[in-house]
């Protein structure tokens, strides 16, 4: 069963160790972490599915299942900033034969793989709420298209099995919110950020896809695709936006989805 999903943003900058070497910091998206409390120990998962965008991918939607995952941080100066967890192994085989049955999808079964830094940021963030270590499987969805990603989360939910799974949502919003952001300036910018965070809390998908597509391309996000695969795996229960915050004109967000309530 799926016991929760969680949103999480993925700069480095947002993981304490790089921030301390630039002099720079964020305040909101560890300060809605730290809220949580103890709050995630009853939905703690045996396996998680990460959606990760920057991680490798063939040109189909790629599902991988190493014997390990292993990354680190040493390339923004934070070494000790490191991830190493196993892969689902059969519990995450069963899945990816799910998930292949209804998108087109391709396997990846290395002894052991590298994590990009938005996993591990990701990972990073999120473990300490966790309580446990989990294992897992990992998947870009870039190669999907918006509805396809709502539609994963549907189908995702639907998934049966006597083991907890969580569903790890990595990315961040627009790019392009203030003149000095990574990739300039753009007034869609806050528009798709304004309809991402209504759409979360109204657990809809409606306030993004209803936008032009224009509009979502002008704004130069990469976690669009991540959101929606949470809001359809959501089925409408309540997703709560734990926080938003852009510092650096890049659109960081916090969400959690809580289905600890879904069997009874």
């Amino acid at each position: 069963m799926w016991t929760m999903g969680f949103l999480l943003p993925h700069a480095p900058i947002l993981v304490p160790e790089v921030a301390a070497r630039s002099g720079s910091g964020t305040g909101k998206t560890l300060e809605g972490l730290r809220s949580l409390g103890g709050r995630l120990k009853e939905l703690a998962p045996d396996h998680l599915l990460v959606l990760d965008p920057h991680a490798v991918s063939d040109r189909t939607f790629t599902l991988i299942n190493p014997g390990r995952f292993v990354g680190d941080l040493g390339n923004f100066g934070a070494p000790s900033v490191s991830i190493s967890l196993k892969g689902a192994a059969e519990e995450g085989e069963r899945l990816i034969e799910y998930i292949s049955s209804f998108i087109p999808s391709s396997a990846c079964r290395p002894s052991e793989i590298d994590l990009d830094y938005a996993a591990v940021v990701s990972l990073h963030l999120l473990g300490p709420a966790l309580w446990k270590t989990p294992s897992m499987i990992l998947a870009n969805p870039v190669t999907i298209d918006h509805c396809q990603a709502y539609e994963l989360g549907r189908h995702l939910r639907e998934f049966v099995s006597g083991k907890k799974w969580g569903l790890l949502a990595s990315g961040d919003l627009s790019h392009r919110l203030t003149r000095d952001a990574p990739s300039g300036f753009h007034p869609d910018g806050r528009v798709l950020d304004e309809a991402i965070v209504e759409s979360l809390k109204r657990s809809s998908p409606d306030p993004v896809l209803d936008l032009p597509g224009q509009v979502i391309r002008n704004a130069g996000e990469c976690g669009l695709r991540s959101v929606l695969a949470l809001i359809g795996l959501s089925m409408s229960s309540p997703i709560e936006v734990l926080s938003y915050e852009s510092p650096f004109g890049v659109g960081y967000a916090t969400a959690l989805l809580d289905l600890s309530g879904e069997g009874e």
